[in-house]
């Protein structure tokens, strides 16, 4: 009896273990194809992708593992040169992580600097609104928005990227 109890135990462990490494590489893979279509489509330019970087620590924090194989998950990176801060927002229609980075160290307990009509835009892919709202921003110094988009199905990835000028809009 003791033997089966271990037994199962056992073989708990190596599924939840295996369910986690899976679940790891297909973050991992969305960051990658994030990072590659940002320099496809010309998003951004080549050299070190910082933002990836960023990922990835979060990656090995295990602080998206809400992500599933059948998801939509979008994701908002900023930074302000002014602070020298990283904003972030990684989020599904389950559930959302909003970070600051500063120094090599996370804060996940500040309020996220995308307000709610940044983010509804950016969850409905109006990217034509997106665009114009960034083009007619009336913000003296805005900050330059990547939003990313990861349809997963299964082992298939899609990712679609823009990047916009903040904006500021009315509640």
């Amino acid at each position: 009896m003791k033997c089966k109890r271990i037994l199962l135990v056992f073989w708990i462990l190596l599924f939840f273990s295996a369910y986690s490494s899976a679940q790891s590489t297909l973050i991992q893979d969305i960051s990658s194809e994030i990072s590659k279509s940002q320099l496809k489509n010309k998003v951004k330019k080549k050299g070190y992708d910082f933002y990836e970087n960023i990922r990835k620590q979060l990656i090995n924090m295990d602080s998206l593992n809400f992500l599933s194989y059948r998801d939509i998950v979008f994701f908002l990176e900023t930074f302000e040169y002014e602070t020298g801060i990283t904003h972030g927002m990684i989020w599904n229609k389950h559930k959302s992580l909003a970070y600051q980075y500063f120094h090599n160290k996370f804060n996940f307990n500040g309020p996220s600097l995308f307000d709610k009509k940044t983010v509804g835009l950016v969850e409905m892919w109006n990217i034509e609104k997106i665009k114009s709202y960034g083009q007619e921003s009336k913000l003296i110094s805005p900050s330059l928005y990547f939003a990313s988009r990861a349809i997963i199905k299964q082992k298939e990835i899609s990712v679609d990227c823009i990047a916009f000028n903040e904006f500021y809009l009315s509640q």
